[in-house]
């Protein structure tokens, strides 16, 4: 109590009473299992509890592991051949240069510095992975060699998308895509400054690659309209205008729209929009389209698309989307 005072230390040891009532004893079995995501307190900004943190995950950390192909098989640290996948995307890391990294955890072989892989979306073309890098908070270093487990940080040009694979050896891999999660508040963003309309385009054309929030646009929609912002929680709308803000010196309005549900059109066969049309005019539904040009219902609440489905059973819908595969040349 003498460090904080007494009201502090009360708080601080109800606070913890909280925490042991409502948590779940950790279990090492669980958490590798992914069954369980310990949850850490500290202060990166101000240096508490960052070194018990990077002490603990050395001590539960799990060595590299197999990982499921989308071909049924096992792909194992082991294999001569490299691979690994893209499970996030940071722009402006350094404001400076206006950079985007795509971040790759390897999965079997070795990475070299300006080897040539394959993408999994992409058939037929191979990417020079140039200047790799290894970040740890503001800190970067080149990277010439990499390993099964390791993290390594790429430039991306704008083919990258999460979830996406890259791979040495004629036998294609590619891991199962990590899905965006299905959107519940949606919301038009607007520029208010005309001037600046050319940051504001870019950066929402970044943040939107990051996954920082999903974009739809209305079907007739070629790009002249405002942006249909859609997300799981409103803090996602937050942090991206904050980083307009901050990261492109761009104001932003927003005007939320009264959907809560999005489905996305997957079938019947490979024509979406056929398959969209010909079930004739859709009631009580918005008709969108997300950045690939896929069609995107909106509803108004969970009736209103039940009594889509009871009235189309054939149309198949999904809650969530992943990067479209592009065509072999």
């Amino acid at each position: 109590p003498g460090l904080i005072g007494e009201e502090l230390f009360n708080q601080l040891i109800e606070d913890v009473e909280i925490i042991k009532e409502i948590g779940h004893e950790f279990s090492i079995e669980k958490y590798l299992s992914g069954d369980q995501t310990p949850v850490f307190f500290g202060s990166a900004m101000n240096n508490f509890g960052v070194e018990l943190f990077l002490k603990e995950f050395l001590t539960i950390g799990r060595p590299p592991a197999p990982r499921a192909s989308t071909k049924d098989s096992q792909i194992t640290p082991l294999n001569d051949c490299f691979s690994g996948f893209v499970f996030k995307l940071q722009a402006n890391m350094n404001p400076k240069h206006r950079d985007r990294l795509a971040f790759i955890r390897i999965v079997s072989g070795t990475f070299q510095k300006g080897m040539k892989v394959s993408h999994n979306r992409m058939p037929g073309k191979e990417i020079s992975l140039t200047r790799p890098q290894r970040l740890f908070a503001s800190d970067r270093e080149s990277v010439e060699l990499a390993y099964p487990g390791d993290v390594v940080g790429l430039n991306n040009p704008g083919v990258f998308s999460i979830g996406d694979t890259i791979y040495t050896g004629s036998d294609r891999i590619s891991f199962p895509g990590i899905p965006s999660f299905s959107p519940e508040l949606f919301a038009y963003i607007r520029n208010p400054n005309p001037s600046k309309y050319k940051n504001f385009k870019k950066g929402i054309s970044q943040l939107l690659q990051e996954g920082a929030v999903q974009m739809l646009r209305a079907r007739a929609d070629q790009g002249a309209e405002d942006p249909l912002l859609a997300a799981v929680g409103q803090l996602q709308f937050d942090v991206v205008q904050r980083r307009l803000k901050d990261e492109y010196s761009v104001d932003s309005s927003l005007e939320v729209v009264g959907y809560s549900i999005a489905r996305w059109v997957v079938g019947p066969g490979q024509d979406l929009w056929e398959a969209l049309d010909s079930r004739g005019k859709l009631f009580n539904v918005f008709v969108a389209k997300d950045r690939w040009e896929r069609p995107v219902l909106l509803f108004k609440n969970q009736w209103t698309l039940n009594q889509l489905v009871e009235e189309h059973p054939e149309l198949e819908l999904a809650p969530w989307s992943f990067a479209p595969i592009e065509e072999d040349n």
